[in-house]
Order: C-alpha cells, then sequence, then structure tokens
C-alpha cells in the first residue's frame, strides 16, 4: 500500500463530473442544491441537450473535500429522478 495525501485540510480538491439525465424543470436546481447541501462548491457548469431534445449533459468542476465527500456525492446525484449517470470525468 502506499500512503495517499489528500493535502492541506480545508484546501479542497477541483474535479470534473459529468451528469447525463433526461431533460426536465428543475433538474438544475435539483443538482446544484444536492451540492450545496454536501457543502461542496461548483468552480464551473456547463450543458449541452442531444439533438433529440430529451437528455441534457452537465459537465461540473466541483471543488471537494477529499474522495469521500465526493463518492457521496455521486452517489446522491445519481440517484435524482431521471439521471442515468453521475460520474468522474
Amino acid at each position: 500500500m502506499l500512503p495517499v495525501e489528500w493535502g492541506r485540510a480545508g484546501s479542497g480538491y477541483e474535479v470534473d463530473v459529468e451528469v447525463l439525465a433526461f431533460d426536465r424543470k428543475w433538474l438544475l436546481k435539483e443538482v446544484t442544491n444536492l451540492i450545496a447541501q454536501g457543502n461542496a462548491h461548483v468552480v464551473s457548469i456547463s450543458s449541452e441537450v442531444e439533438r433529440s431534445g430529451a437528455r441534457v449533459r452537465l459537465r461540473l468542476r466541483l471543488r471537494v473535500a477529499d474522495y469521500g465527500q465526493l463518492s457521496t456525492l455521486l452517489g446522491k446525484l445519481s440517484s435524482l429522478p431521471g439521471v442515468e449517470h453521475a460520474q468522474r470525468q
């Protein structure tokens, strides 16, 4: 095993996350509220609607404290209604 350090307390790490979901009213609000409730920060966000207009791909850069926080957030994002996947890029 190799020892791993996440850095200084409070510094956080920026990670890229993708959420693929059915496009619906309030989706972005629910995603960002969940992130805020998880005490993570949105550094940047972009969205792209598929040609059919049925699904949207959200690309977010998040600042998280550690892997545990990221893992919890991805699980909660994946459980939102209409979300097909939420994963680290």
